[in-house]
C-alpha cells in the first residue's frame, strides 16, 4: 500500500487568489462541501486566465478533460481561503494545473488537487495547440518538477 502524499505546500505554487466563502458553501455539518472544492479550483484558474488578453473568444475553448482532490482538513465558513496555482505540465494542446486551498496563512494546504484543461478547436470539436499568447502566460507558473 502506498502512503499518501503529505498536504501541498505553498512555496509550491506560483500564483494566489483570494476566494470569499460564502454561506451556501456551508453544508449541513458545518464545513465547506466536498463539491465547492471543485469550483474554487475553476475560479482559480479561470482568474489567472483573464489576468491578460489571451484572444480566447469565439474561435477557441478550453475544456475540463479531469480533476481531483485530496482533502487534509476542513474549511468553515470563518476561514480565510487563498487558492495557489502552478502550471505542472504543458503538451501541445493540455495543461495541467497543481491547485491548493490554503487557510488562515498557512503553509500546508487545507486540500489539493489537479485540474486539466484540453484547447480546442469550437468547429471541429478537436484539440488544437494553444496560441502563443495562451503558452507563454501558462509558462510563468510552470514548475520544473512536482
Amino acid at each position: 500500500m502506498t502512503a499518501r502524499p503529505p498536504p501541498a505546500r505553498r512555496e509550491a505554487f506560483r500564483w494566489f487568489t483570494q476566494i470569499t466563502l460564502r454561506w451556501n458553501d456551508i453544508d449541513i455539518f458545518g464545513h465547506v462541501n466536498n463539491a465547492r472544492y471543485y469550483e474554487f479550483f475553476d475560479s482559480a484558474v479561470l482568474g489567472f486566465l483573464h489576468e491578460r488578453e489571451l484572444g480566447l473568444g469565439a474561435d477557441a475553448a478550453m475544456v475540463v478533460a479531469e480533476s481531483g482532490c485530496r482533502f487534509h482538513r476542513e474549511i468553515v465558513f470563518t476561514d480565510r481561503l487563498e487558492m495557489g496555482l502552478r502550471v505542472e505540465r504543458i503538451g501541445t494542446s493540455s495543461v495541467r494545473y497543481g491547485l491548493g486551498a490554503f487557510i488562515n496563512g498557512n503553509d500546508e494546504a487545507a486540500a489539493d488537487g489537479h485540474f486539466v484543461h484540453v484547447f480546442v478547436d469550437p468547429r471541429q470539436q478537436r484539440p488544437a495547440p494553444f496560441p502563443s499568447p495562451v503558452r507563454g502566460h501558462l509558462e510563468t507558473i510552470l514548475v520544473s518538477s512536482v
